[in-house]
């Protein structure tokens, strides 16, 4: 118990500074980001009428104040391009964008274990091209096979369950390939354990042999390996959903970067901070949950 309250502590400690960062990076700007939000032809009134709305017009720590107040509430702040709220703007690519990480994560973790536990030269071979096609390199190529001899299959949009497939892939080759490497060395190093072979020798079946000795023997690295995917995932859905027109928070962000809506951009920074952060405390948790060694 006291090791997860410290783990829960760590996360709220990292979310909140996260949180002051990013209500503190339009004051410590070069620019002003209320100037930059009103556009290159606003009136001073108007500039100073978007300073008031984005807050920039009191003191830091009144405004900390006030944003804790309204974050407490829901409330992201209002979006500049889109004319809603911040909450709806993200509200409406958020599940897409899950939607789109669970299919790759899930892919990933199917493909690594198929490639980790066949030991052979063509395994070995198969996991550092998966390791060689990042999401920019998979996308495109996956694309062009497609569309050249796959008819059935869409390369664009989310109609149909067909049209998760080839950005699901694209983004779960990758990480099956360095999922695959480490699972493979664990498991290769496992096999020749004195525990194992005294297991083996008393009649245990392999399936039980695999539940009760291997897996959480490999959950320690294999989950590291997999949090830290999982906090890269935005950052490689951003590309997915560009290369196969998914409207996720992927194409959100990049909208808001070239519309320069602030607000948006920070809502977005915060949802995938925390994301990313239960994302490493369930990591931790479920190596602790696992690895009775850790307990």
């Amino acid at each position: 118990m006291r090791r997860f309250l410290l783990a829960l502590l760590r996360a709220l400690t990292t979310l909140s500074g996260i949180w002051v960062l990013v209500n503190l990076l339009p004051r410590i700007l070069p620019e002003d980001a209320a100037r930059i939000a009103a556009g290159e032809w606003a009136t001073a009134s108007e500039v100073q009428a978007m300073r008031r709305l984005m807050g920039l017009d009191l003191p830091w720590p009144r405004a900390l104040g006030r944003s804790l107040t309204a974050l407490l509430r829901g409330d992201l702040g209002w979006s500049l391009r889109h004319n809603r709220s911040v909450a709806q703007v993200l509200a409406q690519g958020f599940p897409l964008s899950l939607r789109l990480a669970l299919l790759a994560l899930s892919a990933s973790l199917l493909l690594a274990f198929g490639l980790g536990r066949w030991h052979s030269r063509t395994s070995r071979m198969l996991q550092s091209v998966a390791i060689a096609s990042p999401v920019y390199v998979a996308g495109p190529i996956l694309l062009w096979l497609v569309a050249q001899h796959v008819p059935w299959i869409p390369v664009a949009g989310i109609q149909g369950w067909q049209a998760w497939l080839l950005p699901s892939l694209a983004l779960a080759i990758p990480l099956a390939g360095h999922q695959a490497r480490i699972i493979s060395a664990q498991v290769e190093e496992l096999r020749e354990s004195v525990g194992l072979r005294w297991w083996q020798g008393c009649g245990v079946p392999p399936g039980s042999r695999f539940r009760r000795w291997i897996l959480p023997g490999i959950s320690g690295p294999w989950l590291t390996v997999v949090g830290l995917q999982l906090g890269g995932l935005l950052g490689g859905a951003v590309l997915v959903e560009t290369i196969f027109a998914i409207p996720g928070l992927g194409q959100l962000l990049v909208g808001a970067l070239a519309s320069r809506d602030l607000p948006v951009i920070q809502g977005a920074v915060l949802l995938g901070a925390a994301l990313y952060v239960l994302t490493q405390l369930l990591v931790e948790w479920g190596q602790t949950w696992l690895d009775p060694r850790l307990r």
